[in-house]
């Protein structure tokens, strides 16, 4: 009895901690706990490092080979693809996210930001969720964010933030909705 009333003590405690002054629960912020825009734009600069130091030791070589973070897991929202001309500063790219818009239970909010480099851009994407904590299913839908670069992106690779690795780059295509798709149901 005295162990059943000390897990409903600890279960309140933590409940009450959860909750601001007003009682309600307190705002976790868009990203997880880790995964502060800051830590992501320096994690972003590492892979540009990583991707610049590769193309010097390539010296002129066709195949560049940047080396993955030394970390198994680094957070962040991984780009599959990437669309925009080499004269545009105009960039979409693809992921993998919520099935709907930010408005709708278990949708979400996209938008991108680059980090650029003279020879790589590193695209964070950035969640802004329905609400925080939301149990949702593991379900993922082709979302798409388009972002602007400080100057066209010429002869630049596209890299994703979590490994630093190359994406592929479609310059025909046009950038797609993110809703195409998607029923109004």
């Amino acid at each position: 009895m005295v162990r059943l009333r000390w897990v409903f003590g600890v279960a309140a405690v933590a409940v009450l901690a959860a909750c601001s002054s007003d009682g309600s629960i307190a705002d976790q912020g868009a990203l997880p706990k880790g995964e502060s825009l800051g830590e992501l734009r320096q994690q972003a600069r590492e892979a540009l490092r990583r991707y610049d130091q590769a193309v010097i030791n390539a010296r002129g070589s066709a195949s560049v080979i940047a080396t993955p973070p030394p970390w198994n897991s680094p957070p962040g929202i991984s780009i599959e693809s990437a669309t925009g001309t080499s004269a545009g500063t105009q960039l979409t790219v693809t992921f993998t996210g919520a099935r709907g818009p930010a408005t709708d239970s278990c949708g979400a909010d996209y938008h991108a930001e680059p980090v650029e480099s003279a020879n790589a851009v590193v695209i964070i994407v950035i969640a802004q969720p329905h609400a925080a904590n939301q149990v949702c299913p593991l379900i993922g839908y082709t979302r798409t964010a388009t972002l602007n670069l400080a100057q066209p992106l010429g002869q630049r690779v596209v890299l994703e933030v979590r490994q630093g690795q190359p994406v592929p780059r479609d310059p025909s295509s046009p950038p797609q909705s993110p809703w195409q798709g998607l029923s109004s149901d």
